[in-house]
């Protein structure tokens, strides 16, 4: 048993399924909570995750390293009261300072996610926040697995996980967040998740070089801007480059953003890239406007590096040739 420092145990699924994410702020990621927490205490983790309340006890005399210790289980709660993850801390005393984590949900067939970002601390918001589709990514400065994360989602297997680090803003600079969530067989759309604030063991990391070249790209042809987008659907997934001005894309059906005249056009190009072909070419496609009018833009798609023999992401790059009217 780790003395001095947060464990953090996840209870995304069943009991008997439960692994720890973090020792302290050093990831884990799906280690194994019997090896980890004793099964004396044990217990103690399962009554504040059935009862959603901290749970504190001095620990009885022993000959454990843990004897007599301050014992805490602190849920990490849902709003509708679900616990997605206990803190169990074991030390000398009660803990100063809460380890940064907070829980997240994800609605993977309407790409919506929901976060409760509060537990992170004040610098990344107290209040709720909404994404939906390319939105999520908004405030990642680096996520070097989004695509793999992505693509699980689409896939949405029942009974499957994933984790992964990412560079997210805040109020404070760049942090380092260990990002993990599963889901279940009853609803395999439905992923419960934790995000957990490792920046103390974690250093930020910068864009990659990959990112940095677009950007270089970008600035070399004004009114260029690159998105990448699934080939499942023709949905938006990142931002590249900064969003298209005047675009609606926040929060919009996807389906409504192509002009109705364009969309066999799209279609067309879909099956193109599927078929095997290095790029496609769109003319001037109309996009609609936040002003409820329409943009123009010759967008040029092509696979993504790396991409399954049946690419899963392609990268679009559009030309705005005329701005919303």
């Amino acid at each position: 048993m780790i003395i001095g420092r947060w464990q953090l145990v996840e209870t995304l699924g069943p009991p008997d399924s439960w692994s720890m994410l973090t020792a302290g702020t050093t990831p884990r990621e799906w280690a194994s909570y019997q090896r980890a927490v004793p099964p004396r205490l044990q217990p103690l983790v399962t009554t504040a995750h059935a009862s959603g309340e901290r749970v504190d006890q001095v620990l009885p005399k022993s000959r454990n390293a843990w004897s007599e210790a301050v014992f805490r289980a602190e849920p990490v709660r849902w709003s509708d009261g679900g616990v997605h993850a206990v803190l169990v801390w074991v030390g000398e005393r009660a803990p100063a300072e809460r380890l940064g984590v907070a829980p997240f949900r994800v609605d993977a067939h309407a790409r919506v996610v929901r976060t409760m970002p509060a537990g992170l601390g004040p610098h990344f918001g107290a209040t709720p926040v909404e994404y939906t589709g390319a939105e999520q990514f908004q405030r990642i400065e680096r996520f070097d697995g989004a695509l793999d994360v992505v693509a699980a989602l689409t896939r949405s297997e029942p009974g499957s996980r994933w984790s992964a680090i990412a560079t997210v803003h805040s109020g404070t600079g760049p942090r380092s967040l260990l990002l993990a969530a599963r889901n279940s067989a009853a609803d395999r759309f439905d992923w419960r998740g934790l995000a957990v604030d490792v920046t103390d063991s974690v250093v930020p990391q910068p864009k990659s070089f990959e990112a940095a070249t677009l950007e270089l790209l970008r600035d070399t042809q004004p009114g260029l801007y690159l998105v990448i987008l699934d080939t499942a659907q023709v949905r938006m997934v990142r931002w590249v480059t900064e969003p298209v001005p005047g675009l609606r894309w926040r929060g919009a059906d996807e389906r409504t953003v192509p002009h109705p005249e364009d969309r066999a056009r799209i279609a067309a190009a879909r099956a193109q890239i599927m078929a095997g072909a290095g790029r496609a070419a769109l003319p001037a496609l109309r996009l609609a406007a936040e002003n409820g009018g329409w943009l123009t833009a010759d967008v040029e798609v092509s696979p993504l590096p790396g991409s399954d023999v049946v690419p899963a992401f392609v990268l679009a790059q559009l030309q705005v040739t005329t701005p919303p009217a």
